[in-house]
């Protein structure tokens, strides 16, 4: 008998997009599943468009809690064995969740599944993958692999969209529910602390649309990169604290790699195109990163004549990166 599939859908003003959504739910060929709907507070009509599916979906609408809190109510309400995520504007090939369910079932020890996907906008296809990072550059389309991924989601998470991501429920009650306070990168941090503890499947099928909007939560695709930053290196932090002594020294080092890194590309965005949005990420990312050399001195190269920053740039680049090119 197949094992009951809890499909959590999450929403916020996305009326135009939510009817297709979940028609891609409907249209799955794996039974049986139930669909949960968290509607996250939205003011536009959304409520109404749901409306048309009431009778076959379990709907919860709650005061704004952005997309964590979402993604925890749906959690708390689902009943099945398994927990499969769906953004409310995102669409889904109809046998993504039998293809899911199948590898779960094969690999019995692994913390969720992540299948491939595109990436899209109105105009047609952006990308023709969905899985990034050097891991997943080598695999072969509709192969699958299983394995330890911790300390390459230390690195960087190389999942989109947890419209990918299926999860055995119990695995929540291993590692928890998803971080509120990471408003960005909370599936990010959720990654991590599955992959800390279980093996991670990758299937190299294309079985998601990722729909791209510049109104995401993301922002901007140019922005992207900036904006999860600060979140970025807070959950590396938290990872500091909570990892074995093994793994805290490559953890620090991942942090001072990233800070200035990150530091550098965000002085040369704030030069070129706006300092005022480089200056609100550096003040966070000092917020989080008081100690932090790297976030002083490039903030304050961001506000200085440009014949001084010329000047001393070669010296700033030998000191956080040494001979690196």
């Amino acid at each position: 008998m197949n094992p009951l599939v809890s499909v959590v859908v999450t929403t916020y003003n996305q009326a135009e997009y939510i009817e297709g959504t979940l028609k891609s739910v409907f249209a799955q060929t794996y039974k049986p599943y139930e669909v949960v709907v968290v509607d996250d507070g939205s003011t536009d009509d959304t409520p109404a468009r749901i409306a048309l599916f009431n009778d076959r979906i379990i709907y919860i609408r709650q005061n704004n809690q952005g997309v964590a809190g979402s993604r925890n109510t749906g959690i708390r309400k689902a009943k099945g064995e398994f927990i499969a995520f769906l953004d409310g504007d995102d669409l889904w090939e109809p046998e993504k969740l039998s293809v899911q369910v199948a590898a779960a079932r094969s690999h019995p020890n692994s913390g969720f599944i992540a299948v491939d996907g595109v990436e899209f906008n109105d105009r047609g296809i952006l990308h023709t993958s969905l899985f990034f990072g050097a891991c997943c550059k080598g695999l072969a389309d509709d192969s699958m692999t299983t394995g330890r991924y911790y300390s390459q989601l230390l690195q960087g998470p190389f999942i989109s969209t947890t419209s990918q991501v299926m999860v055995p429920a119990n695995v929540f009650q291993t590692i928890g529910l998803s971080d509120r306070r990471f408003k960005r990168a909370s599936d990010y941090d959720l990654y991590i602390r599955i992959a800390a503890k279980f093996d991670v499947t990758i299937i190299k099928k294309r079985l998601v649309r990722w729909r791209r909007l510049s109104t995401s939560a993301s922002g901007p695709t140019n922005l992207r990169y900036f904006h999860y930053l600060p979140e970025d290196i807070g959950i590396l932090r938290k990872c500091l604290k909570e990892s074995n002594k093994n793994d805290r020294s490559f953890i620090r080092l991942l942090i001072k790699s990233k800070l200035s890194i990150g530091a550098e590309r965000l002085y040369y965005y704030g030069r070129a195109e706006d300092k005022v949005f480089a200056t609100r990420i550096f003040l966070k990312l000092l917020a989080g990163n008081p100690l932090s050399p790297a976030i002083v001195i490039f903030l304050i190269g961001l506000w200085c004549p440009s014949a001084i920053t010329s000047s001393l740039s070669s010296v700033v680049r030998k000191l956080f990166f040494g001979n690196q090119q």
